[in-house]
């Protein structure tokens, strides 16, 4: 990753950035596979190609929303090789897995023990939930070291009903500060946060255990991530720290509890939950989106450690008055984002980090380019800079009217191919309206640094 951020501050004389098309869903790969999709979830770099995560959530090949066959519609994988390259089927989870709820690359340097590996161990991993008769099974499908195949493993297996109860949102890997062990850490809706280590004897080379470390929990959790040598989880309205050791416990550190009292958990509370620079003074900060119901704004907070181990509440923005000005619309009655993490790149004009976060929203009176359920029409996603300033854009460089309808940037990656400097972005939300082959991937090529200098 620090290796491309520097390669986008090596080029030479400015240019406009430009937007392609890199996928639409609907067709055949070369291998004559259906690549199709109500929704890109998640796109990742790894090993040198690029993968995304396509769901069929409200998607009418699917049997759950009219389709025939129960061997179709199912979750997928897509893997692209080359920027010019064309998008083939590299899994097909099979039937009941609606979607690949999480996909991430994991990056073990240690074994179960603490033992420092000969090299490190980078696996791609994809995480399902799939209902069956009786009972519900989570399972993990790992891309293999050698890459020609995918191994799937069960971390869970419960009772019914499944949905926000087996919801799968975040993977992440810490290293324990006391035992030294990297550990793996899953959200598993409302039946908690569960944990494993890398083996390479096991199927999918990970060894899940078979209790939670935390949980279980109301609302199912939405957001992971490493701040200050310590694992941060939010759930609803509370975040929580973990407190590394052979016998970890966790602890709510904050509580938004006064900015709703009720949480509901099909929004989730805590959203896109990352670690920032602090620009108060040392360490990490926490940035988030809060998202508590039917009505959220898209408030993004970010949290600042104090020396008593308290956090320091700082309202950054308030993304429904961006989206008001840009659309020339009086209220926004609902905005939803940061479905995954905010991610960060370097500018290559400034040098500067930034950090983009996509998002959707609906307006009163829809006096403006609307689809479904009166959801803006088009892709927009916000870009933070350093002094906590946000302006937005939206995919595909359009303003207003897209065609067709991209409603919501759900998930962004830095390019992984060698001769390219460019954003991937991926997206669309049914929100429970049918969405059949509305899965689109969306390419921007950044420009050029200014003046040709390095920048790092």
């Amino acid at each position: 990753m620090l290796g491309f951020l520097l390669l986008l501050s090596s080029v030479g004389p400015a240019t406009a950035q430009t937007w392609d098309r890199s996928f639409s869903a609907g067709k055949e790969d070369v291998f004559g596979k259906y690549m199709g999709g109500s929704e890109v979830l998640h796109l990742v770099g790894h090993r040198g190609s690029l993968f995304a995560a396509v769901g069929y959530w409200q998607d009418a090949r699917n049997v759950w929303y009219g389709g025939s066959d129960w061997r179709t519609g199912w979750g997928q994988v897509l893997r692209l090789d080359s920027h010019d390259g064309e998008w083939v089927v590299d899994l097909e989870m099979g039937p009941m897995h609606l979607r690949p709820e999480i996909l991430k690359e994991l990056t073990f340097s240690t074994d179960g023990v603490g033992a420092k590996l000969r090299k490190p161990a980078t696996l791609l991993v994809a995480i399902a939930y799939a209902p069956g008769l009786s009972k519900v099974a989570v399972n993990a499908f790992t891309r293999n070291l050698k890459g020609k195949s995918w191994v799937k493993a069960r971390i869970l297996s419960g009772p019914k009903p499944g949905g926000e109860n087996y919801s799968v949102r975040d993977l992440h890997v810490h290293r324990d500060q006391i035992t030294g062990v990297d550990r793996v850490f899953v959200t598993i809706g409302t039946k908690g946060v569960f944990s494993g280590v890398y083996d390479p004897h096991v199927a999918g080379e990970i060894r899940w255990d078979a209790k939670p470390e935390l949980g279980p929990l109301k609302v199912r959790p939405l957001g992971m991530t490493s701040a200050n040598g310590s694992l941060f989880v939010s759930s609803g309205s509370q975040l929580y720290r973990r407190t590394d050791g052979k016998d970890p416990s966790y602890a709510v550190v904050h509580d938004l509890s006064d900015r709703a009292r009720f949480v509901n958990s099909a929004v989730g509370g805590i959203r896109g939950l990352t670690t920032v620079a602090n620009p108060s003074g040392p360490g990490d900060a926490l940035l988030f989106m809060w998202s508590p119901g039917s009505r959220s704004q898209g408030l993004i907070f970010r949290l600042e450690p104090q020396a008593n181990g308290a956090y320091t509440r700082h309202r950054e923005v308030v993304l429904a008055d961006l989206m008001c000005k840009r659309l020339g619309v009086a209220k926004m009655t609902y905005v939803l984002g940061a479905y995954n993490d905010f991610l960060a790149y370097v500018d290559p004009q400034t040098g500067e980090t930034r950090h983009i976060v996509g998002f959707e929203g609906k307006a009163r009176g829809r006096s403006y380019p609307s689809w479904g359920d009166g959801y803006y029409r088009g892709a927009m996603y916000a870009i933070r800079d350093r002094m906590q300033r946000y302006r937005l854009e939206e995919v595909n460089g359009k303003t207003l009217a897209a065609s067709p309808a991209l409603v919501s940037t759900r998930c962004y990656a830095l390019s992984p191919f060698d001769n390219e400097r460019a954003i991937y972005f991926g997206g669309h939300d049914p929100n429970g309206t049918i969405s059949t082959n509305m899965a689109w991937i969306y390419r921007k090529t950044l420009p050029k640094a200014a003046g040709g200098r390095q920048r790092k």
